[in-house]
């Protein structure tokens, strides 16, 4: 006779303990957004959110979700979209990515063509649905330390970069300028800004806080 009620006890306990879990970005808003803004990208966005590399009050503080997926290309971040950014429900979505791609991590060439057009593809998505999309730049960077037979991407960084901007000048997209804020005068990411030449540290994070914060603030819907 006991077992059947420490089940519904257990069962009461369970229901209450998700509850609790359940976050101001758990519950959708009167117009059915649940984050103020989703950020996708590779390990530039996941070093973002950690408390010993970036920021993460500055998600927590703004409704904020960071999906960030290290060593993935665009073709990857792509393929999971709909999971990371449509499902989340943001009312905006930042979309960044590219610098995996011209490291060849996938163990082939990508021209900055094919990441522009998988850039493109996540935004016509988010767009699909409502979600006002912001592309950003490539960061700098000179050289990367876990492909160091990819010469001068600085080069080819500024030219996806050109490439990034006419698709959102084009499409009506926001664009967030990472780049031209963060850059050294030879195409770098500055040693005061990141240990590796690749990756910001918290400084260079907040840079581009300062990049994006006010165009995220400029959504006519946002709060």
């Amino acid at each position: 006779m006991l077992l059947p009620q420490l089940n519904k006890l257990f069962s009461l306990l369970c229901c209450i303990t998700l509850f609790c879990a359940c976050g101001k970005g758990d519950t959708p808003d009167e117009d059915g957004f649940k984050y103020e803004a989703v950020f996708i990208g590779d390990s530039i966005t996941a070093n973002w959110i950690r408390e010993d590399r970036g920021h993460p009050d500055f998600f927590r503080d703004h409704n904020y979700l960071g999906m960030g997926y290290s060593g993935k290309t665009t073709d990857y971040l792509k393929r999971l979209f709909k999971a990371s950014v449509i499902d989340k429900h943001p009312r905006q979505a930042v979309i960044s990515g590219g610098t995996n791609d011209i490291a060849q991590n996938d163990g082939r060439y990508v021209s900055n063509e094919e990441i522009r057009d998988n850039i493109a593809a996540m935004a016509a998505e988010a767009s699909a649905k409502g979600i006002r999309v912001v592309l950003t730049s490539v960061t700098p960077s000179k050289g990367f330390t876990w492909s160091s037979s990819v010469s001068h991407p600085e080069v080819t960084i500024v030219e996806l970069n050109k490439l990034i901007k006419a698709l959102a000048d084009e499409k009506g997209y926001a664009y967030a300028d990472y780049h031209s804020a963060l850059t050294d005068a030879g195409g770098g990411l500055p040693s005061a800004l990141s240990s590796d030449g690749t990756h910001p540290n918290k400084d260079g994070y907040t840079i581009m806080e300062g990049v994006i914060l006010p165009i995220l603030q400029a959504c006519p819907s946002a709060d």
